[in-house]
């Protein structure tokens, strides 16, 4: 895992992913090692997204870097752009994905074949096989993937997320956890989606939610707003790509994770709270709690892919 080269960054102007419309209105502008990343809404549809946007090589590679999964051990000066340390927060992990594990239960059979979107090192992929599920992860990190692969007897792939996938049997469930506002194209994923996943399938997901009231007051604060965030979403608009793609969406809840005191720092550029936090030894503490910034939520292909 490499340190974050910040002259390997570059931006590119774009239109808005869901309507293709270029009438936008700044609403954040944040700034992450000495760069400015802004923030649009589009006027049309309601995404909102980065623009310009880091592109696909820069994105690709902030997620081969410390910084990105273990800020902890960088020595890159500013604010933390995502985790603090999610390789050493396996505990947090874990005990999140039991919540998830049971969600999928309550509609999958044993046997049933996942596919895992945004995997990082499998731990989500480990605990689907423990279930009685075929898993599958993907993620764009190779670093992530090879480091999952040393737990032995999981399979992981590294691929774009945006191109196509090297699969030639449907799933029956394709998961996608904390990584659906890091595409740069959610069209070209939903697409990928719905032709991968059998008709009757489902499609388990959350997403950070920016017009939700603790959202709001959390302005560009909120976690949504760092780098690698370029598509942010909203209730509605997850139900316009779901209805675009033909995916019906079954249910949408409260998101429920086990959540580090540190992450939670990093979450909302919140250093001087995690120094507190490390001084009086509460660093590796977790909370269970309800992420009103954002939901969780199931959708089922309906229909044969096009």
């Amino acid at each position: 895992m490499q340190d974050l080269n910040v002259s390997k960054l570059r931006f590119v102007e774009v239109s808005c992913d869901l309507c293709e419309s270029n009438d936008f209105r700044l609403i954040y502008s944040v700034f992450f090692l000495k760069l400015e990343f802004r923030f649009v809404h589009c006027l049309a549809c309601g995404l909102i997204y980065q623009n310009p946007m880091l592109d696909k090589l820069s994105r690709f590679h902030i997620y081969e870097t410390i910084e990105y999964w273990d800020h902890k051990k960088s020595t890159s000066p500013g604010p933390m752009l995502n985790y603090y340390s999610y390789r050493s927060d396996e505990d947090a992990l874990k005990r999140t994905n039991e919540i998830r594990i049971r969600w999928l239960c309550s509609r999958l059979k044993k046997n049933d074949r996942v596919l895992d979107l945004g995997c990082s090192n499998g731990l989500f992929v480990q605990a689907l096989n423990r279930a009685g599920f075929r898993a599958t992860g993907v993620d764009a990190s190779l670093s992530m993937i090879t480091q999952g692969q040393k737990k032995g007897g999981l399979r992981l792939i590294q691929t774009d997320f945006e191109s196509e996938w090297p699969f030639d049997e449907p799933f029956d469930a394709i998961t996608c956890y904390a990584t659906l506002s890091n595409f740069s194209s959610a069209s070209k994923v939903f697409r990928q989606i719905r032709r991968h996943l059998r008709p009757g399938g489902y499609f388990f997901f959350n997403f950070g939610d920016a017009q939700r009231p603790v959202s709001r007051m959390l302005g560009s604060r909120l976690y949504l707003f760092r780098p690698t965030a370029t598509l942010i979403y909203s209730k509605d608009v997850i139900q316009r790509y779901c209805q675009k793609f033909g995916l019906k969406i079954l249910q949408v809840k409260n998101d429920i994770q086990v959540v580090p005191l540190a992450r939670l720092c990093g979450f909302f550029r919140l250093p001087g709270l995690l120094e507190t936090i490390e001084a009086i030894g509460l660093r590796n503490s977790s909370l269970k709690m309800k992420l009103l910034t954002g939901y969780t939520a199931c959708a089922v292909n309906e229909e044969p892919p096009q």
